[in-house]
């Protein structure tokens, strides 16, 4: 959380922190500290122990206020325009930074965080080390990644709300596609084919009137290609009776929050090995959700899933590292769950290797699968806050047939 970047600041031994870019969007750490959205960026300050400092344009004051940093001050405050009139762009640069860094008393180890360009980032680096400023890189999981895994008060009602909102376009979608009726060898509605591109339209409009967006697109994966877990669903493709369909939906708030849900369905009923395939990958699911507490090892629920899949003799991703290459197309082929916050992929990760245990307000997904490319593919995914016992975020019906 954003209250412990003090005490891990001192466990890491780093005596100041700066987050910057040139916007909050697609920059999840600079975004998480200042709690807002702003533009066109700024520089966030942190000295251990001490309340921090946010530099913005002097344009975006007033979205600045908004956040959670106090200290707003401006590039004017420091003279960026005169540096940039008497300097070239990297040595104005350099000489800003080295400003606001004494202004503001910032010591060494210092490191630097945000989602920025490597080769300026470097530029700006080794040329502030040249200045005698002691900036130091970080091993995963940063400072930053640390306090983001666990969920505040005010994030965790956030992503409860995009649960609600991505349910309600769930739900909406699956009102749409109960309009559509069989008619032999497809599925029709309006007396044509239903094809995946009317229904991707739908779910376009529906997140549309939720105020949330799609930035990564969304999978409606019909039949065997529904076996690829990433296949996202060519606008041709035809929805068929009884096959498989994988709608895996993850939006987000404009710069904020995600939320990750999948479903599986079918018109009419689903064949036999379809069925077989969803019942064992529901149980499955049911049965890591109970597991989902504080302090069980990331890798625990995974493993557990494992030997659930293998025991109804599936191949899992543990048959991999025993030289079975079916298993790279066929059965469980992918880890358990990932958690989701600013970003739709970050820690906690329940895989095989991930042992550390889940901590108190971490939410993740759970999000076990089953992928024949013979028939198709099943996956089911709720996110989850893990505590004692964990609240489910995803308040979704699990039933397969429409």
């Amino acid at each position: 959380m954003i209250k412990d970047i003090d005490a891990e600041m001192e466990r890491k031994n780093i005596q100041s922190m700066i987050v910057y870019g040139d916007s909050t969007t697609g920059n999840p750490d600079f975004r998480y500290v200042v709690g807002t959205s702003i533009a066109r960026g700024g520089i966030y300050l942190k000295r251990r122990s001490h309340e921090p400092t946010l530099i913005v344009s002097n344009i975006d004051v007033g979205s600045a206020k908004k956040g959670r940093v106090r200290s707003i001050r401006t590039y004017s405050d420091y003279g960026l325009e005169k540096l940039s009139k008497r300097y070239d762009r990297d040595d104005a640069r350099t000489r800003f930074y080295e400003r606001i860094i004494k202004d503001n008393g910032l010591g060494g180890p210092v490191v630097i965080g945000g989602k920025n360009d490597v080769s300026n980032a470097v530029v700006l680096v080794d040329a502030l080390r040249k200045r005698g400023i002691k900036i130091i890189g970080e091993k995963s999981p940063t400072l930053l990644e640390v306090a983001r895994e666990t969920k505040d008060r005010s994030e965790i009602e956030q992503l409860r709300e995009m649960g609600k909102k991505t349910a309600k376009v769930v739900e909406r979608t699956r009102q749409f596609l109960r309009s559509a009726r069989v008619g032999g060898s497809n599925v029709m509605y309006k007396s044509k084919p239903l094809k995946v591109e009317t229904v991707k339209r739908t779910i376009g409009r529906l997140l549309s009137e939720e105020s949330i967006m799609a930035p990564e697109d969304t999978i409606f994966a019909v039949g065997r290609k529904s076996s690829d877990p990433h296949y996202g669903g060519e606008a041709q493709d035809l929805v068929r009776p009884s096959e498989p369909i994988v709608f895996d939906i993850f939006p987000a708030e404009p710069d904020g929050y995600w939320h990750d849900c999948t479903r599986t369905y079918s018109f009419s009923s689903p064949s036999r090995r379809v069925k077989e395939m969803f019942d064992t990958t529901l149980e499955a699911q049911e049965s890591a959700l109970d597991m989902i507490r504080e302090q069980v090892p990331s890798n625990e629920t995974m493993i557990s899933v494992c030997k659930l899949f293998e025991k109804r003799g599936y191949p899992t991703v543990r048959s991999l590292l025993k030289g079975k290459k079916e298993a790279r197309t066929r059965g469980f082929i992918h880890g358990l769950g990932h958690g989701v916050g600013l970003t739709i992929g970050e820690r906690p990760y329940l895989s095989l290797f991930s042992k550390e245990p889940l901590r108190k307000n971490s939410v993740v997904t759970v999000e076990p699968g089953l992928y024949d490319p013979k028939v198709g593919g099943v996956r089911i995914e709720d996110i989850v806050v893990v505590g004692s016992p964990s609240e489910n975020l995803t308040p979704l019906a699990k039933d397969i047939e429409l």
